[in-house]
């Protein structure tokens, strides 16, 4: 992942709230030097980029043999443990998220002292480097990256993760033209940082009005950063400047960077933007409309998701947009997706007994399942992981991953049968009793999981497991172990391989 060094510390890339360094004395460590090895595997190729959260390496990882990002901690932070608590949250947070357009991370170690994450190597440009570099992108390819940044961001949000911290500097440009969102380190739940107070993490020159008070951080601050992204990306300038000052020497205008107080008014007197078209005349009006309505001071008035607006982009099939995120269509997509079309009262009303027809046979085909929201898995994802970990642990597998996934999934034939057999009263209980209707799927690689699906997601066997020392896990909802494959290490000709012993006994008590 290419990061040029930061710019040097202004409104547009000031963290607030973050924790302030130890002030305990730590010695100071030098750069790593080209060809230093870490942990016996990741050898040291450049540094990639400096900022006030640590530096980027890229670093050949001689175990998989592929190109990593080595992201470490700062002396001075690597002994703050609400630092390394953000660090290992970063981590758990931006681990479950696979999506193409998203920079995934692997893992967290420490070696020689130093505490750093492992990630994918993108090979390219950060997106506000690239904009300083040629101005705006052309209209075509920006509707193609603003898209690709929709999505990506809807996938965080399906996950109840908020990233916080979208600004051009967090997003790549890779080496197929394709944006990438990376950083997660103030990345949160909506809820728990509420609950913890910190609404106010991140870069103030892309927050949201309500976080830059202090009142609120949600989904839709998300989407207020999405939009001062996108004004830049369209325009080639910031949704918000100072006057122009003074001349400077060549006879330019100067403009001061906007401070925290500069901000703060310019919420609290609800200024709106320039309209994009006074910068480019030739904009298409739907990339405007779209764009302004992200920057509405109010949440409650923005898009209702990033989906709707990649819906709202000129070129696509908001329909298809929404069908392909998973999210279910709203009235106004599916008017978006197609022209208006006059039909009589005849076909109206032919039309409408159609549709409910197909809504009485809906409900009575559905009815049944209804009854399977009232039955919860007995443990959190979470938690059903880290069984997971101990059951392959206890089973001698116990070379850390380098990627790994999950998911639940229902057991449609068990809760059918329980529908089917069971008094209405019954099926409740019965539905609680093992199997149960929900299984806990685990799988973890040696080597990083492409996904072949169109969302970008890692499925159960999909991508089939192929590598020695894959291992594929499945458990009920309370983690009891059902099912286990693990691809045993090719053996070399002339040697031996050395496999866990596993033991009838040990797998029943895992079984439970």
């Amino acid at each position: 992942m290419h990061t040029p060094p930061r710019p040097p510390p202004d409104s547009s890339a000031v963290t607030v709230n973050a924790p302030h360094p130890t002030s305990a004395p730590l010695q100071s460590q030098q750069p790593l030097s080209a060809g230093y090895t870490l942990a016996g595997r990741y050898r040291i190729i450049a540094l990639l980029g400096k900022g006030g959260m640590g530096e980027v390496y890229r670093a050949d990882d001689l175990e998989l043999g592929a190109s990593v990002a080595l992201k470490f901690l700062p002396p001075a932070l690597s002994a703050s443990p609400a630092h390394l608590e953000r660090f290992r949250s970063e981590v758990r947070l931006a681990r479950q998220i696979s999506h193409p357009n998203v920079v995934r991370v692997y893992d967290l170690a420490q070696s020689d002292a130093r505490t750093f994450l492992s990630m994918e190597y993108v090979d390219g440009e950060d997106l506000g480097s690239l904009l300083r570099r040629i101005g705006r992108l052309p209209q075509d390819k920006a509707v193609q990256i603003a898209r690709q940044l929709c999505f990506a961001l809807a996938a965080s949000h399906d996950l109840g993760v908020i990233h916080r911290d979208l600004k051009p500097a967090n997003i790549m440009i890779d080496g197929r033209g394709n944006a990438r969102i990376m950083d997660f380190g103030v990345a949160g739940m909506a809820a728990q940082l509420m609950a913890a107070g910190d609404v106010m993490s991140g870069t103030p020159a892309y927050m949201a009005p309500e976080q830059l008070s202090g009142k609120e951080v949600s989904k839709k601050s998300d989407l207020y950063s999405l939009g001062l992204v996108l004004y830049e990306l369209f325009t080639g300038k910031p949704a918000f400047l100072l006057p122009p000052g003074p001349p400077d020497d060549q006879g330019h205008p100067t403009r001061p960077p906007l401070s925290l107080a500069d901000l703060r008014r310019i919420h609290e007197t609800s200024t709106r933007p320039e309209n994009l078209s006074s910068h480019v005349h030739d904009l298409d009006p739907a990339i405007e409309r779209v764009v302004l309505r992200c920057l509405e001071p109010d949440p409650e008035r923005r898009p209702s998701s990033a989906i709707a607006i990649a819906a709202a982009l000129p070129g696509g099939d908001p329909l298809a947009a929404a069908l392909a995120a998973g999210e279910t269509p709203s009235p106004e997509l599916i008017a978006a997706s197609g022209q208006a079309q006059t039909i009589s009262p005849l076909q109206a009303w032919g039309r409408a007994a159609v549709v409910a027809a197909a809504l009485l046979i809906f409900v009575l085909i559905t009815a049944p399942w209804t009854m399977i929201s009232r039955v919860k898995p007995a443990k959190s994802p979470e938690i059903l992981q880290d069984r997971a970990v101990e059951v392959l642990h206890a089973l001698g597998y116990t070379d850390p991953p380098a990627d790994s996934a999950r998911g639940i999934n229902k057991r449609d034939a068990f809760i059918s049968r329980i529908n089917t057999s069971a008094d209405k009263d019954d099926r409740v209980p019965r539905m609680q009793a093992r199997p149960g209707p929900y299984e806990f799927w685990y799988r973890q690689s040696p080597g990083l999981i492409e996904s072949a699906e169109r969302d970008g997601r890692v499925q159960q066997i999909s991508p089939f497991p192929s590598l020695s020392g894959e291992a594929l896990l499945r458990s009920d909802s309370a983690g009891r172990l059902e099912f286990l494959a693990v691809i045993p290490p090719r053996k070399r000709s002339g040697g031996s391989v050395e496999v866990p012993e596993l033991t009838v006994k040990k797998l029943f008590e895992l079984a439970d």
